[in-house]
């Protein structure tokens, strides 16, 4: 639950600040990284922008994601990355659920689209499942330790 926390608390400050003091584009490191405030109403990269499903259709895969650890036996790694990928999710939706769009911000100068820190914690918790399976990792019993 800590990453979970951390990553909508974390999402959701840099973006108000984002809303309330990004007036103009700004180089964080000049010509590679900069900040752009943008309303994406689409999901990934814009797709399906103004799509009335796109809401639902991302609370409900979140609300499931987060049951996985439940269900599943997990790794203590699997574990930390499905609650990042949840967070960043909660984080998005919150912004549908309140503005009708996501608040970008983050605009890298070879990477297509803008993203925010909810998308970046996303992409953080799928690697470390992603590596956490390839390692073969053991999952953790009930009591938190290695089976």
């Amino acid at each position: 639950m800590f990453w979970i926390t951390f990553v909508v608390l974390v999402d959701q400050l840099t973006k108000m600040l984002v809303e309330r003091f990004l007036i103009v584009p700004t180089f964080v490191v000049p010509g590679f990284v900069w900040l752009s405030y943008t309303k994406n109403t689409g999901i990934a990269f814009g797709m399906f922008a103004r799509s009335p499903w796109v809401l639902w259709v991302t609370f409900f895969a979140t609300f499931f994601l987060s049951l996985v650890p439940s269900f599943v036996k997990c790794s203590a790694l699997t574990k930390i990355g499905l609650q990042m990928i949840v967070g960043g999710a909660i984080g998005n939706v919150i912004d549908r659920f309140r503005l009708g769009y996501v608040v970008d911000f983050i605009n890298v100068r070879y990477f297509p689209a803008v993203f925010n820190v909810a998308d970046f914690f996303i992409s953080v918790g799928g690697i470390l499942v992603l590596v956490s399976l390839l390692r073969g990792e053991a999952p953790l019993d009930d009591k938190g330790g290695q089976e």
